[in-house]
């Protein structure tokens, strides 16, 4: 894969993400979630899945945290994480924390930090033994009247997925310790090693909505890619807009370049680029 810098990812997503919420409603289902399905679903994709990823954010609204609280934050993030005994080292830019090639188990933490009297903002990234991408961010605002704090923790595990559903479950524990309004997404990627014809993809796609039990709620299908977002009564994280609910997004695009179809899923949408 392409070095690429993920922290990058995590901001654009934040600040977009806020924006892409307030326009949604979240919506749980009462019975019981079971992460055997999502597991399931994305073994049964028959793709080589060679991404998962699940990015957990907490909002607080009305709250500005000092550089104190913000410092504290990190340091109890840190222990919850198991990243206590890592060693920091601060650079200068947030976009230089953390790359493909960083070694598993590195022993370092690299942190960016922007600390005022308006904006508390930290990041911190590492490469955990398993060789998980592990990021977390601190940010705190406050501009005339209005206040506001997230944290984020994103994850991301290369050529596995089986313990995403965990990953999360963590993550919004730790979250929950903050606040109560936590919203989670996960994406895996994975490739068919052949071009995929429209006819095909549709057929694949088909099959695993089926699968769940599930029903197209929006489908675009192009020379270059499809993209279908799904409901199914089978995963309970939902989010609604307008009178539409959607909980699944599966999206392919092949690639010119290697000569495979790439494969994408998302609980409740994507947010990575394709």
């Amino acid at each position: 894969m392409k070095k690429f810098y993920k922290t990058a990812l995590i901001l654009t997503f934040f600040l977009s993400f806020f924006y892409i919420a307030s326009a949604f409603t979240a919506t749980e289902k009462k019975h019981a979630p079971s992460e055997d399905v999502i597991i399931t679903f994305i073994k049964n994709t028959g793709a080589d899945i060679i991404e998962s990823n699940v990015t957990t954010t907490l909002e607080v609204l009305d709250t500005f945290w000092t550089e104190e609280e913000v410092m504290r934050i990190k340091e109890e993030l840190k222990k919850a994480l198991a990243l206590q005994e890592k060693t920091e080292e601060l650079l200068p830019q947030g976009d230089q924390l953390l790359s493909d090639d960083q070694p598993a188990g590195t022993n370092s933490l690299f942190i960016y930090q922007q600390l005022d009297a308006e904006v508390n903002e930290m990041i911190g990234a590492t490469r955990n033994e398993e060789g998980d991408m592990i990021t977390f961010k601190i940010y705190s605002t406050k501009a005339s009247e209005e206040k506001s704090s997230y944290i984020i923790i994103d994850i991301i595990q290369n050529k596995r997925y089986k313990d995403i559903v965990e990953k999360s479950n963590q993550s919004q524990a730790i979250l929950r310790k903050y606040g109560e309004t936590i919203e989670t997404t996960m994406n895996f990627v994975g490739t068919y090693d052949k071009k995929l014809s429209k006819i095909e993809g549709k057929s694949k796609i088909d099959a695993m909505i089926h699968s769940v039990k599930g029903r197209k709620v929006e489908e675009v299908i192009e020379e270059s890619y499809i993209s279908t977002t799904i409901y199914t009564p089978l995963i309970p994280q939902t989010i609604q807009y307008g009178d539409k609910m959607v909980n699944l997004h599966l999206a392919m695009r092949y690639n010119d370049y290697e000569g495979k179809t790439y494969l994408y899923v998302a609980n409740p949408l994507i947010t990575l680029t394709y």
